[in-house]
């Protein structure tokens, strides 16, 4: 008679998925704070998007020093898109979550969020985060949203509340809810066949946490838990070719035309607010191309957008004739 061993299977409760390009100086740091996470069985899933450093050897020898901690790459630069996807393909956690490379948690975010996911019975779960800046970690630090407001445990989103989270005007400001990095329940992406498009670079975060919205997902924001994000001056996510708003902007409106209600209307803000900076950077490319049919195309937009671009151009008049006087004076 043959004796049958079972093998116990440890439960992962978080899969941590660090998409790493040239972060040599901060992948460490980011890893580490992953696995400081006591009281969740965690993994974490770096790919390396084909960076020309040595940000793959350091991948992988963190992966050879720690059993929970798994190097990939994506052989050809993909951009964060494919570098999560190609972690979601293997990720084994009831939740997922990102980290970016040069940020970091401190000890017991996981376990917090993951205590209040299943309370709230959350799809998605976030926590307001904190930003610091880059050569000051421990210095001063500023939450991203000020939300949920005092006296409240947390703040329900919806497709239409989120999107306005995300519009430049939203309370004064950028909106950034997109920004955040929340727990999510890997078992809906399953289901609803999420995942990120590889064909943005620019505001993946959002067309995803905007589908699941769109699918029925559970979002929920507590106050922050410990996520750090650093902010370095030469950061890209505050400047985008016409390439990445364009694909932006075709992602919003395919949301737009699925969606009904207060979403429908929230959505189309938001795409009208995207085409402006879209066809205002198209035209800045044009003019410096001399290429006039594209000139005219950027015109061939909504009355708003052209509006915009009309009044952009009349700024850029005013400030150049204003330059060339103090120059000739």
């Amino acid at each position: 008679m043959v004796e049958t061993v079972q093998v116990e299977t440890v439960q992962i409760d978080v899969s941590v998925i660090v998409a790493a390009y040239k972060c040599v100086a901060t992948l460490e740091r980011a890893v580490h704070s992953c696995l400081d996470q006591p009281g969740v069985a965690v993994e974490v899933i770096i790919v390396d998007d084909a960076s020309p450093d040595d940000t793959l050897d350091l991948a992988r020898q963190l992966a050879e020093a720690h059993d929970t901690v798994i190097a990939l790459t994506t052989g050809v630069n993909k951009g964060p898109s494919g570098a999560r996807n190609m972690a979601l393909e293997i990720a084994k956690g009831t939740y997922v979550t990102v980290l970016d490379s040069d940020d970091f948690m401190e000890p017991g975010r996981l376990a917090r969020m993951l205590a209040q996911a299943r309370v709230l019975q959350a799809t998605i779960l976030a926590d307001d985060l904190y930003k610091v800046m880059e050569g000051d970690e421990e210095g001063p630090r500023t939450r991203l949203l000020d939300l949920p407001k005092p006296g409240s445990d947390c703040f329900a989103v919806d497709l239409a509340e989120f999107t306005r989270g995300n519009m430049t005007t939203y309370n004064g400001a950028r909106g950034e809810m997109g920004f955040l990095k929340p727990l999510i329940l890997r078992g809906f992406l399953e289901e609803h066949g999420l995942r990120y498009h590889e064909d943005m670079r620019l505001g993946e975060d959002f067309a995803l946490y905007a589908e699941a919205l769109a699918a029925g997902a559970a979002f929920q924001i507590v106050p922050p838990a410990g996520y750090f994000a650093v902010v370095r001056p030469d950061s890209l996510s505050g400047s985008h070719g016409a390439k990445d708003l364009g694909a932006l902007a075709r992602r919003i409106k395919a949301l737009r035309d699925a969606a009904t209600g207060p979403a429908r209307d929230a959505l189309q803000a938001l795409w009208i607010d995207t085409m402006k900076r879209y066809n205002w950077v198209r035209l800045i490319d044009a003019v410096k191309a001399r290429d006039l049919a594209e000139i005219a195309a950027c015109f061939k937009a909504p009355p708003s957008v052209s509006v915009h671009l009309i009044n952009c151009l009349g700024e850029q008049f005013v400030l150049r004739t204003g330059r060339l006087l103090g120059r000739s004076t």
